[in-house]
C-alpha cells in the first residue's frame, strides 16, 4: 500500500464511466511516442523464495528519470481508464502533467487532489510528495 496519483481524463477520477476514461490503446500509442517509456507489460513480484510475473498490458517503465536506476525506475500503470504510479518524487510529477496534457488528462491524487504546474510553486498550500534532497537534513533534527 502506498500513495498513488493518476492520470485521469475526468474530475472525479472514481467516476468509472468509459467515455471519460484514457483507453489502453490511447496510451500505449502514447508510450510509442516518448522515447523515455519503455513498454514492459508486465512485472516482477519477488516474495520470500519466490518470483512470479504478473501480467499488466500497459505497464511501463520511465528510463528517462535523472537519478533511478535498475530496479529503481519510476513506472507507470495503466488500469481502470487511468494511469497511476506509487510514490513519485517531484520528477515523476513533472513527468506525469507532462503526459496528462499530452493526453487530454490531468493528474489527481489518491484523495482527488489535483497537481498542475502550481504544484511546484513557493508558497503552494498542498503538502509536497517526497521533498527529499540529498542536501537537507532529516525531518527530525532540527539544529
Amino acid at each position: 500500500m502506498g500513495y498513488e496519483l493518476h492520470i485521469v481524463r475526468d474530475f472525479d477520477w472514481e467516476n468509472e464511466e468509459p467515455e471519460s476514461n484514457i483507453s489502453l490503446e490511447e496510451w500505449l500509442a502514447y508510450i510509442q511516442t516518448d522515447q523515455e517509456l519503455e513498454l514492459a507489460d508486465g512485472y516482477q513480484i519477488k516474495l520470500k523464495g519466490t518470483e512470479h510475473i504478473q501480467n499488466a498490458p500497459g505497464f511501463c517503465n520511465w528510463n528517462g528519470h535523472s537519478t533511478r536506476i535498475d530496479d529503481n525506475k519510476p513506472w507507470f500503470d495503466y488500469g481502470n481508464g487511468m494511469i497511476s504510479t506509487k510514490h513519485p518524487d517531484d520528477e515523476t510529477i513533472r513527468k506525469m502533467i507532462t503526459i496528462a496534457q499530452a493526453l487530454n488528462g490531468s493528474v489527481q491524487g489518491d484523495d482527488g487532489e489535483p497537481y498542475d504546474e502550481s504544484y511546484f510553486t513557493p508558497g503552494h498550500s498542498q503538502v509536497r510528495l517526497n521533498t527529499k534532497t540529498p542536501n537537507k537534513k532529516p525531518w527530525w533534527k532540527f539544529w
